[in-house]
């Protein structure tokens, strides 16, 4: 079975796959390397792939296809390991993003990861306030900064460049044990049970995608993946199961 979509909800599939043909059935899985939420869908759509994992429902005109509310994990600013910054508020990242040549308290250059923008991550960090959103554009005008296209390049880089400033998902750091540190926003960590309360606002959502004539194998995936063990690995991953209607 060929799984893919968003980079930084592979491991979470992976995982979820691997339980599954653990305890039902020896279930060979494929997962390419991160094609992004719509190409994932299209991949799916062509055939390449069996199943998907989005960070958006489909839309309208993605024909042949349906999206499944999988789960919810916190999307949290983080920086560099050896970074001891723990914190992090809205007038912070205005002038992180706006001015050209910023420091941390221990003295070292500030790398701001940047990210496309159809990334759900940047979408959110636009939507915080219109003062963000005019610093980010400022950010993305400026020669030379980074520019991380996959989650995976994104996650590597938060743990590998000193002064990095980033933003990623709860779920693939836990996942992928990723060494970075997180940051609480706004007096908030970035924990589920912050999220599952209504107190941390920043959130990113998973879909699982499948043909609507999928194979019976895709099936009882998807439908293990939505039963109590399904939400119970994933909550050991950090991501909140959402209840089906």
């Amino acid at each position: 079975m060929r799984l893919g979509g968003t980079g930084s909800g592979l491991e979470l599939l992976r995982k979820l796959a691997a339980l599954y043909a653990k305890q039902h059935q020896r279930l060979d899985v494929q997962v390419v390397p991160s094609l992004g939420s719509t190409g994932g869908i299209r991949a799916l759509q062509a055939g390449a792939l069996d199943l998907a994992i989005s960070a958006r429902p489909v839309k309208p005109e993605e024909q042949g296809v349906e999206s499944i509310h999988l789960c919810r994990s916190p999307v949290a600013f983080a920086v560099h390991p050896a970074n001891a910054v723990a914190a992090i508020r809205t007038n912070d990242l205005v002038q992180l993003y706006g001015n050209t040549s910023q420091t941390w308290p221990d003295g070292g250059r500030v790398r701001l990861l940047l990210r496309p923008d159809a990334e759900i991550d940047t979408k959110l960090l636009r939507s915080i306030s219109p003062t963000v959103d005019q610093s980010v554009s400022q950010a993305k005008a400026r020669p030379g900064m980074i520019m991380a296209v996959t989650d995976q390049d994104n996650l590597k880089l938060l743990q590998t460049t000193p002064g990095a400033f980033g933003m990623t998902t709860l779920s693939m750091v836990t996942a992928e044990r990723a060494k970075v540190r997180l940051l609480a926003f706004n007096g908030v960590e970035p924990t589920l049970q912050n999220l599952v309360v209504g107190r941390y606002p920043l959130v990113r959502d998973y879909y699982l995608i499948a043909k609507t004539s999928a194979s019976q194998p895709v099936q009882k995936l998807v439908s293990f993946a939505r039963s109590a063990r399904g939400a119970a690995l994933m909550k050991a991953l950090n991501c909140v199961a959402v209840e089906q209607r």
